[in-house]
């Protein structure tokens, strides 16, 4: 059985925080360690996970970003797998390390991700129907996802997470090692409950990940104004969606995301225009190159440069959680 060291990062997870580790501890799957990397909680975070037989570590916030925090923690942790999770996403079973970890026995898997659910919606699809095995225009935000994966810890160690991106490092992660040959697998039976953002941390996120993008993918960075059309044309599809089946609570439960999602769009609309300002969409090449490599969706491998139909679909008897 793969020795799994997981990582979660926290700054005001009270709310979540009892729940999730609640979930670890009760894995088939015993997690080898738990570590809590925590950014300035100014609640009840570090007292909840003091309860808990979790090694706590503190990173200043004026130090913090995505990748700097999973670094700290992975040069503790000596699993074999590093498993990165947010405080905020909830295993949604018993199962969820087993399947995280699974697919890591066979030396060519670098990582492997699982989907996040959010109670009272549709369950996601990984994207489109057909997935282009290779980051492009239409999944670039796809794939390797550090709020719930799991990697390997020798590969980190020859490979720390890049701490000059303020977020997507998991992205950057996922491309170099595509880049090596080596193999990023999606798992739909790892998935999470994923509690949605508040509309500050929409904010802060969002522009973070927008700016990560940009620096990874300056050359499939679209206009402002296409981002917020696209945006605009899903919430009118979703909308009416909700009125021709008569579904008032899912639209209630959209209205009351709303803000939520204002923020978010903000956040990406103010880094991209800090990106246009340095000129960086303009300039900066992409150097990696992933064709080498091989992405496997819903642990089916496919060779790479093909595209293959892909699906996500609620396992069955799942229930959100109450809390």
């Amino acid at each position: 059985m793969t020795s799994a060291s997981i990582i979660i990062r926290t700054k005001n997870e009270a709310k979540y925080l009892a729940s999730t580790l609640d979930a670890i501890l009760d894995q088939t799957q015993r997690p080898h360690e738990i570590f809590i990397i925590d950014s300035g909680s100014a609640d009840d975070t570090i007292e909840i996970a003091r309860r808990y037989p979790v090694r706590i570590l503190t990173i200043e916030p004026e130090r913090w970003n995505y990748s700097r925090a999973i670094n700290i923690a992975a040069a503790h942790a000596t699993g074999e797998v590093l498993i990165c999770l947010s405080a905020h996403c909830r295993p949604i079973d018993e199962h969820w390390l087993a399947s995280l970890t699974q697919h890591l026995t066979d030396p060519t898997v670098a990582g492997v991700w699982g989907p996040g659910y959010q109670p009272g919606r549709e369950v996601p699809h990984p994207g489109l129907a057909e997935r282009q095995l290779t980051y492009g225009p239409e999944n670039r935000s796809w794939g390797l996802s550090n709020s719930n994966s799991a990697i390997r810890r020798s590969l980190w160690q020859e490979l720390p997470f890049d701490e000059t991106l303020p977020a997507t490092e998991d992205k950057a992660w996922a491309m170099a090692m595509l880049a090596r040959g080596l193999v990023i697998v999606h798992e739909p039976a790892a998935a999470v409950w994923h509690a949605a953002h508040d509309p500050k941390n929409a904010f802060r996120r969002n522009r973070a990940v927008q700016s990560g993008y940009d620096l990874i993918f300056p050359e499939l960075s679209s206009s402002a104004v296409r981002q917020a059309s696209i945006i605009a044309r899903r919430a009118s599809q979703l909308t009416r969606q909700r009125l021709e089946s008569r579904d008032f609570s899912g639209l209630a439960r959209d209205l009351m995301r709303l803000p939520a999602a204002l923020a978010s769009l903000s956040g990406g609309l103010v880094a991209r225009a800090e990106a246009l300002r340095r000129g960086l969409l303009a300039s900066r090449p992409v150097e990696v190159d992933i064709h080498s490599g091989r992405l496997e969706i819903d642990g089916v491998k496919a060779p790479s440069q093909r595209p293959i139909e892909s699906s996500v679909e609620r396992p069955e008897g799942l229930e959100p959680p109450t809390s």
